[in-house]
């Protein structure tokens, strides 16, 4: 199964629209290992990508949102905190030797994937659009380079 980026998923910075393409990419990743029969390999890398993944987009997202001053910073934390649990965990179960983890994680992400970016995500995108005077692009750039300085 195959999972399409379309311009509704648009966050409107492109940085960060990238970064959400990458999840799905991901995703993509191992449905495609899974079916040439890696599923030992497929898994791994879905779930040591999935952890880089949380690490680096959401430090990229919330430094991005602490720079535009957004106000449900908090709460946006807290969704973020969800998904980063869920992977702890299923890498956690899988390594205890429960199957069904990854298969969840796998539900839990594509499920997350839309519902956080169409309705969390999308709250910070109306946010920008109501500050016309923010240099979006610029902001994404800075909360990027931050986030790399901060990785080395």
């Amino acid at each position: 199964m195959k999972i399409m980026w379309t311009d509704e998923l648009s966050v409107d910075v492109p940085e960060l629209d990238e970064q959400h393409r990458r999840l799905i990419d991901l995703l993509n990743e191992f449905y495609d290992a899974i079916e040439r029969g890696h599923d030992e390999e497929a898994i791994r890398k879905l779930i040591e990508g999935m952890e880089e993944y949380t690490v680096f987009h959401f430090c990229t997202e919330e430094q991005f949102l602490i720079e535009i001053n957004y106000p449900d910073l908090e709460k946006h934390q807290k969704a973020h905190q969800i998904l980063i649990n869920e992977v702890k965990s299923a890498k956690a179960r899988y390594q205890n030797g429960d199957r069904r983890a990854v298969r969840e994680l796998i539900a839990f992400a594509l499920a997350w994937l839309y519902s956080h970016i169409l309705k969390v995500d999308k709250k910070y995108s109306n946010y920008c659009k109501e500050c016309p005077f923010l240099n979006i692009d610029l902001i994404a750039k800075r909360s990027l380079n931050k986030c790399l300085e901060n990785e080395g």
